[in-house]
């Protein structure tokens, strides 16, 4: 009888680590390269273990349309995510195009005539939240993987993919491990959590997280006015809404890190220290996480891995239209830092 085909194999004809291919054959992050290069000598040696949905080799040269809703250039976690698309799409010999959707200057009309000129296989749509454009792309029928989504739904619509963070979870443990550590009662949430869906999980995790704990919380204890209607980057402006809070919080779970920057600027002003007088949480591990003082706790995602699973997930769906919409959760990881590190006696 033939040997089936292990890791060990793989790795030895490689001369890789066992613990790098099991990674490339399991979906965690590896470099682009090695990963395909474990694929390929998987598939050669016919290892049973390989599912169809791993490979994602193909002969055809694909045209990608990267669509944001507004400019990107200027916020560093994006520019990491939309340097790893470009560069997946380069290394296939892929076209690569650019729109920046300006709800105010663009016409969808002009965007779709722009759409069809390109003959675009494939649409990769980052911030995009706004539920008439997301309805509108997604009359298109053209496959699409967007990152993040509308906090809403679209369960009429077909031929497409939502690619997100497991924000609910995260958070929520997050909740039990403070409670733990410090036993925090007074949680305040900052953030339009109507924004997107990442922020209305990230406001769920922590609501679920309390519930678990039998902590009674009330909305009003939180900031979560419509960014239609409120400047999160406005330090005054959350001075004033902080200092209206009934009770004054323990920790606050900001939907970004941008916003847990400014909290925490708002909150010097106010005279009151991070962490000793409140902890205070991002999310992101943008460059706000680790250019201020006190340092900020976060929660990361690699924006390169992020862009070749885009990729990928998009290239499967161009080749697979009947699949039904997936919700697809990619795990982060808690970066732990000062605005969290309370002294203990």
């Amino acid at each position: 009888m033939k040997k089936a085909i292990t890791i060990k194999d793989i790795a030895e004809a490689l001369n890789l680590s066992r613990n790098t291919v099991s990674k490339a054959l399991n979906g965690q992050y590896v470099p682009e390269k090695t990963r395909e290069l474990v694929l390929s000598k998987a598939q050669e040696l016919n290892y049973k273990s390989l599912s169809s949905a791993n490979l994602v080799f193909s002969d055809k040269k694909y045209r990608i349309l990267l669509v944001s809703a507004r400019p990107l250039n200027n916020i560093n976690f994006y520019i990491s995510l939309v340097s790893s698309i470009e560069n997946y799409c380069f290394e296939r010999n892929y076209e690569f195009f650019q729109y920046i959707f300006n709800h105010k200057k663009n016409s969808f009309t002009k965007f779709s005539d722009y759409v069809k000129e390109l003959s675009v296989d494939g649409i990769v749509a980052l911030e995009c939240f706004d539920k008439d454009f997301i309805t509108n792309l997604l009359k298109l029928n053209i496959p699409i993987c967007f990152h993040d989504f509308s906090h809403t739904s679209q369960n009429n619509y077909k031929n497409y993919d939502i690619i997100c963070t497991n924000d609910e979870q995260s958070i929520s443990n997050y909740v039990k491990y403070l409670h733990k550590k410090y036993n925090l009662n007074r949680y305040t949430f900052i953030g339009d959590q109507k924004h997107c869906h990442s922020f209305r999980k990230r406001y769920t995790g922590m609501l679920i997280g309390l519930k678990n704990l039998r902590i009674f919380h009330s909305s009003s204890e939180d900031i979560t006015l419509s960014e239609n209607n409120f400047n999160y980057g406005d330090i005054e402006a959350l001075q004033d809404a902080i200092s209206k809070l009934e009770q004054f919080p323990e920790i606050f779970i900001c939907c970004n890190d941008f916003v847990a920057r400014n909290v925490c600027i708002a909150l010097k002003n106010m005279n009151k220290e991070v962490p000793n007088d409140a902890l205070v949480v991002g999310f992101d591990n943008s460059a706000e996480a680790y250019s201020i003082s006190p340092t900020l706790t976060t929660f990361s995602l690699d924006p390169h891995f992020l862009g070749s699973e885009i990729l990928r997930t998009l290239i499967h769906r161009t080749d697979n239209r009947k699949v039904p919409t997936r919700f697809i959760t990619i795990s982060t990881d808690l970066i732990s830092r000062e605005s969290t590190e309370r002294k203990t006696l």
